[in-house]
C-alpha cells in the first residue's frame, strides 16, 4: 500500500479552515472531484463516528464513499477512514485520511496524508480528485 502526502497553504488562520475540512455545509461546497453533487450524506467530519455520502459525478453515475471519524483535535486535525461501496453492501479497501491545519506566519499550512492506497490509483487521487477538491477548498477560503 501507499501514501498521498500533499500540501497547501491558506492566507487564513487553523481555525477557519478547519472549519471548512470538518462542518457539513462547508465540505457539501468542495468535497470530491470537479462536478460531483452529494444529493444523499451524513457528512460531518466535527465529531467522531460515521459519516457518509452519496458522490454523483457529472455523467449521473454514483459512488457511495463513508467511514468513521476517528481522531479530532480542532483545529489541529481530524483523521477519518474512506472507503467505496461495492456488491453487495460491502466496502472496499480502506485508505485513512489525515487533514492538518498548522499556524505559520502568514496564515495555515494544510497538509493531507491519506495512507493504505493502491499505489496504481496514487496519481488519479492527486489529479483528478484532490487537487481539483483543494482548488475549490481555497476559493472558498479566500473568498
Amino acid at each position: 500500500m501507499a501514501t498521498l502526502t500533499m500540501e497547501r497553504h491558506f492566507p487564513a488562520p487553523p481555525a477557519k479552515v478547519f472549519t471548512f475540512i470538518t462542518q457539513t455545509d462547508n465540505l457539501l461546497l468542495w468535497w470530491g472531484p470537479d462536478g460531483t453533487t452529494i444529493p444523499e450524506h451524513d457528512l460531518d467530519f466535527s465529531r467522531l463516528g460515521p459519516w457518509s455520502a452519496l458522490m454523483v459525478g457529472p455523467q449521473g453515475h454514483g459512488a457511495t464513499v463513508g467511514g468513521d471519524v476517528i481522531a479530532i483535535d480542532p483545529p489541529n486535525f481530524v483523521e477519518l477512514t474512506l472507503s467505496f461501496a461495492i456488491e453487495d453492501g460491502q466496502r472496499g479497501p480502506e485508505s485513512i485520511i489525515r487533514f492538518e491545519c498548522i499556524a505559520d506566519d502568514a496564515g495555515t499550512r494544510f497538509v493531507l496524508t491519506q495512507t493504505g492506497l493502491d499505489p496504481a490509483h496514487i496519481e488519479d487521487m492527486r489529479t483528478k480528485g484532490w487537487n481539483a477538491a483543494f482548488a475549490r477548498l481555497e476559493h472558498l477560503i479566500t473568498t
